[in-house]
C-alpha cells in the first residue's frame, strides 16, 4: 500500500461521493441516553449477564468523532491507557493486566494481532463505529484467547429506509494537526450500503520541558509527524424475512515518526501501518433459531526504519464461525458453535514462516425467570492447538433485580491466553516451550438506580468488585546476550470500580455529572528467588488510583462539557524503586448545533491540559502542554 493506492483510495473515496465517517451518529441534543444500545453479537447480548458493560452514548460518540479510540478510552471509560504521546501506540490495561490481555473484537472478530497479542488503539478512528461498549471481567468462554481482563466491542449497525445521508466533517487544532470526514450512506427499506473516509495529518512538533533535567529552554518535539487515511465499505442486505447478509472492507494505512525519548536529543525512526481488513456474515433466523455463519480475512503489514535497521513483519489471519442460538421458550436459551482461526506470519525476527491453526468450540446456557427478576448463564469453550494444551475455560454469570431500581450482579470465570508469535519464536528470544496463561476472575457489583415520577432527576451509582489470578504470567526477561520471555510470575489483581452518575433536566435545560473511580492492587505473588526484589510488588505501569468527574451542561443547541482526571502512581521498576509521579488533567468541550429541515451542520470547540500540567504517561515519553482542537459537522439527509 503505497503512492498507488493513496491515489485509488482517495479516486474511490471521491467517485463514491464520500470522504469519511459514515454510520456516525449525528449530535445528540439529548445529554443521557436511559436505553441501553443493541448490540451485534447475540453472545454479549444474551450470554453476558453478571458483566459490567459500559457503553457509550450518542452524545459521547459524537464529541469523539474526530479522535481515535485510545483518546476515546483515556477519557471516557477509566481505563488505564498507555499512550506514548500523540499519536503514537496507545494501548489499554483492564484490571491491572497486559495489553494482550484485553480481547478488541470488530463486529465479533478478534482483531489483536497474532504476532504481539494486542493492537494499537491510535489506529482506530472512532468515526468508523456506530457502537463502542467495554465488557469488564474475564469472558474467554465467549471470546477466547485474550479476553482474559476484558473485551471492548466495536460495531457496525445498520439502520434501514433512512433515505441517502451525505455528512462531511472538518477539524483542525495546535501542532499543524488535521483532519477531514466524509460518509455517504445510501438507505432502503431492504438494503443499507456505506462508505466512510477520513484523512488526517499532524506535524506534533509541541514545545515541553525535559522534566528529567534541570533545563531552562524548552524543547521542540521532533521527527513526530503522523499521516492516515483509510475507508470502510458497508454493505447490508434484507434477502427475506429470515435472512440477513453483510459484506464489509476496512482499508487504511498509516506513516508515522516516532520521536525521539527525553533521553535522547533526536531520532529518524518512523513506522509504517498498513490493514486490509473483509468480514462477512449471513444469518438465517426462522421461529426459534437463529443461526450465523460468518468469515474474515485480515492482512496487517508493519515497516520500521531507523537507520541502518530497515525491519519488515506481515501477519494474515483466516477466521470462519458458525454460531446457532436456540430459544427453548422465554425462560431458556442455548447457543452452540465453532470457531476456526488460521494465521500466518512472516518477520524479520523469525528464522521461518510461522503458521498456527486453531479450532474452538463454544456453548452457552442462559436462563431468565419467569418473573423477569432472576436472569443467570454458564458459558464453555474448549480450544485445540497443535502441542499444546489449551485449558478448558468456562464462565458463570447472574443477575438478580430486589427491586425495580437495584438490581445485583456476579460473575466467575476460568480465563487464558496463548503466547503470542513472539513470544514463541523470535529470534534471538522466543521460547517454543511457553505454556498459555490461565487463571480465575470474580465480580461482585451492584447497580442502583432511581427516576423521579416527573423524569427530571435521575441518578445511577455501579460499583464492582473484582478478583483476578493468573499463573503462567508471561515476561520477558534478560539472558546472556539477549531477552527471553519466560511463564515466571502469578499475578494476584483486585479492586473496587466505582460509575456514578446524576442527571437533571428542566425544559431545555439538562445537566449531568459522572465520576468513575478505580482502586486497583495488583502484584506478583511468585517469589523466583530468595532476594526476588519484584515478590508481592506492584506490577509497573498499573495505577493503583485513578479516576475522573465530568460535568455536562446542555441548553436547546449548546452543548458545554468539563472533565477531570487523576492518573496515580506508576512504578517504572519491578521493585518500585522508582516511579512516575501522578497528575491530573482538565479538558473542556464546547459545541452547537443547527438543525433545518433536512439538513444539520454542529460546530464544536475543545481544550486539552487546561491547566499547562507537566507530565508523562510513560518514562521519558513527552505529552503536550495546554493545547486546542476545533472543527465543523455538516450533514444533509433526502428521504
Amino acid at each position: 500500500m503505497n503512492k498507488k493506492l493513496n491515489i485509488k483510495l482517495f479516486l474511490l473515496a471521491f467517485v463514491s461521493g464520500a470522504s469519511n465517517l459514515l454510520g456516525q451518529s449525528p449530535l445528540s441534543d439529548t445529554l443521557y441516553a436511559f436505553k441501553g444500545i443493541n448490540f451485534h453479537s447475540n453472545r454479549l447480548n444474551h450470554f453476558s449477564v453478571g458483566n459490567k458493560i459500559t457503553a457509550f452514548d450518542s452524545l459521547t460518540m459524537s464529541q469523539h468523532r474526530h479522535q481515535n479510540l485510545g483518546d476515546l478510552l483515556a477519557e471516557e471509560s477509566g481505563l488505564f491507557v498507555k499512550s506514548y504521546g500523540l499519536n503514537s501506540l496507545a494501548s489499554a490495561s483492564f484490571r491491572g493486566g497486559s495489553a494482550s490481555q484485553t480481547a478488541v473484537l470488530w463486529n465479533g472478530f478478534n482483531i489483536n494481532s497474532p504476532m504481539n497479542g494486542q493492537i494499537d488503539l491510535s489506529l482506530i478512528p472512532v468515526n468508523f463505529c456506530d457502537a463502542i461498549s467495554i465488557q469488564h471481567g474475564g469472558s474467554s468462554a465467549l471470546w477466547g484467547s485474550g479476553a482474559m481482563g476484558g473485551a471492548i466491542h466495536l460495531n457496525n449497525l445498520a439502520n434501514y429506509n433512512k433515505g441517502i445521508t451525505l455528512q462531511l466533517n472538518l477539524g483542525g487544532g495546535s501542532f499543524g494537526s488535521f483532519n477531514k470526514q466524509a460518509a455517504l450512506d445510501i438507505s432502503k427499506k431492504k438494503f443499507v450500503t456505506s462508505i466512510k473516509f477520513f484523512q488526517s495529518e499532524a506535524k506534533n512538533n509541541f514545545q515541553f520541558n525535559n522534566i528529567n533535567t534541570n533545563e531552562s529552554i524548552k524543547r521542540i518535539q521532533s521527527n513526530a509527524e503522523m499521516h492516515s487515511q483509510g475507508f470502510l465499505n458497508e454493505n447490508h442486505l434484507i434477502i427475506n424475512k429470515n435472512q440477513r447478509l453483510n459484506l464489509m472492507l476496512w482499508v487504511q494505512q498509516t506513516n508515522r515518526q516516532l520521536p525521539p525519548t527525553l533521553l535522547q536529543m533526536s531520532s529518524q525512526s518512523k513506522q509504517n501501518d498498513q490493514s486490509i481488513r473483509l468480514t462477512s456474515e449471513w444469518q438465517f433466523e426462522k421461529r426459534k433459531t437463529n443461526t450465523t455463519i460468518r468469515t474474515a480475512v485480515f492482512d496487517e503489514v508493519l515497516r520500521y526504519e531507523d537507520y541502518p535497521v530497515n525491519s519488515f513483519s506481515r501477519s494474515r489471519s483466516f477466521i470462519s464461525e458458525v454460531e446457532t442460538k436456540y430459544n427453548l421458550n422465554k425462560n431458556h436459551a442455548f447457543n452452540v458453535g465453532i470457531n476456526n482461526t488460521y494465521a500466518i506470519a512472516k518477520a524479520d525476527g523469525y528464522q521461518n514462516t510461522i503458521q498456527l491453526n486453531r479450532l474452538s468450540f463454544f456453548t452457552a446456557y442462559a436462563f431468565t425467570a419467569k418473573n423477569n427478576k432472576l436472569k443467570a448463564n454458564v458459558s464453555i469453550r474448549k480450544e485445540f492447538v497443535e502441542h499444546f494444551n489449551v485449558p478448558l475455560v468456562y464462565a458463570i454469570g447472574s443477575s438478580f433485580a430486589l427491586n425495580k431500581n437495584i438490581k445485583l450482579k456476579a460473575n466467575a470465570a476460568k480465563v487464558y491466553r496463548l503466547p503470542t508469535f513472539n513470544d514463541w519464536y523470535w529470534n534471538p528470544g522466543g521460547n517454543p516451550n511457553l505454556l498459555p496463561e490461565h487463571g480465575y476472575t470474580q465480580d461482585i457489583g451492584f447497580k442502583w438506580q432511581f427516576k423521579t415520577k416527573n423524569k427530571r432527576w435521575y441518578f445511577a451509582t455501579e460499583p464492582t468488585l473484582f478478583n483476578k489470578q493468573i499463573e503462567n504470567w508471561i515476561i520477558w526477561l534478560p539472558n546472556t546476550n539477549y531477552w527471553e520471555p519466560q511463564n515466571i510470575m502469578k499475578v494476584w489483581s483486585r479492586g473496587i470500580e466505582t460509575n456514578s452518575t446524576i442527571c437533571w433536566e428542566l425544559n431545555q435545560l439538562k445537566f449531568s455529572t459522572t465520576l468513575l473511580t478505580n482502586y486497583v492492587v495488583s502484584t506478583n505473588e511468585n517469589k523466583s528467588s530468595i532476594v526476588d526484589a519484584a515478590y508481592n510488588k506492584q506490577l509497573i505501569y498499573v495505577p493503583m488510583y485513578s479516576g475522573q468527574i465530568k460535568f455536562n451542561i446542555g441548553y436547546k443547541k449548546l452543548n458545554a462539557a468539563y472533565r477531570q482526571t487523576y492518573t496515580g502512581y506508576r512504578y517504572t521498576s519491578s521493585d518500585n524503586s522508582e516511579f512516575l509521579k501522578p497528575y491530573q488533567l482538565g479538558s473542556l468541550h464546547f459545541s452547537y448545533q443547527l438543525n433545518y429541515k433536512k439538513w444539520r451542520s454542529s460546530a464544536f470547540l475543545q481544550v486539552n491540559n487546561l491547566w499547562n500540567t507537566e507530565y508523562q504517561i510513560m518514562a521519558n515519553r513527552a505529552m503536550p502542554l495546554r493545547n486546542y482542537a476545533l472543527g465543523i459537522t455538516f450533514e444533509i439527509n433526502n428521504k
